[in-house]
């Protein structure tokens, strides 16, 4: 039960981020999820793993998120692990991250550790899918609008950090550009036929 001032909140255990406990008098940030109106009153439902909680966290603390500077384009969320968050503006990583992460921090603070990646959106599926995929280095994208498929080519040494931990990398960055991602190792695209010669462009790059 979660007292709001004049109404109390229900917050239930599907909607609290796993193992996080609270104390008696504890200040906590909640999203509202519905208002039930019921013969005894409104029923207020609250929750901690909504992806719109870190939406409105960051209109908070940021305020060029908040005056419309920087938007929020799409965000992914597995609660209590990790987010990330598309953001688009002229500087839009700089001004979420704030000096020294100052205010990145106070969210990941609020949300107890919760790893954000904030990455730039860009309306060209290829590039918003590298974005999606950092810290990984990617080599190539091909992307398909139509199908909402897209083939990813990352260096060897890169393979495990583009998939992450349990695949939760390659599955948020999923989420968040509305793709499915087919991520291979450079050996194994050349093995599989699927990888056009990038070799040239890449050693640029680098």
């Amino acid at each position: 039960s979660i007292n709001l001032g004049k109404a109390d909140a229900l917050l239930t255990e599907s909607e609290q981020i796993k193992g996080e406990t609270f104390q008696p008098t504890e200040r906590i940030k909640v999203y509202i999820l519905e208002v039930k109106a019921t013969s005894k009153g409104p029923k207020i439902l609250v929750s901690r793993t909504h992806p719109e909680l870190v939406k409105r966290l960051f209109e908070s603390e940021v305020s060029e998120v908040r005056d419309g500077i920087v938007e929020i384009k799409a965000i992914s969320r597995e609660a209590g692990s990790r987010t990330k968050i598309a953001v688009w503006s002229n500087d839009p990583v700089g001004a979420c991250v704030g000096m020294n992460g100052a205010r990145v921090n106070a969210i990941v603070n609020e949300l107890r550790g919760e790893k954000i990646d904030i990455i730039t959106w860009d309306e060209n599926p290829a590039i918003l899918i590298q974005n999606a995929l950092s810290p990984a280095k990617v080599i190539s994208v091909i992307a398909d609008a139509d199908e909402k498929a897209a083939k990813v080519v990352v260096p060897d040494y890169q393979l495990s950090l583009a998939i992450g931990k349990e695949g939760q990398n390659a599955r948020l960055a999923a989420r968040l550009t509305g793709f499915k991602i087919d991520i291979k190792s450079e050996t194994q695209a050349r093995e599989s036929g699927d990888f056009l010669d990038y070799e040239n462009d890449y050693e640029d790059d680098e």
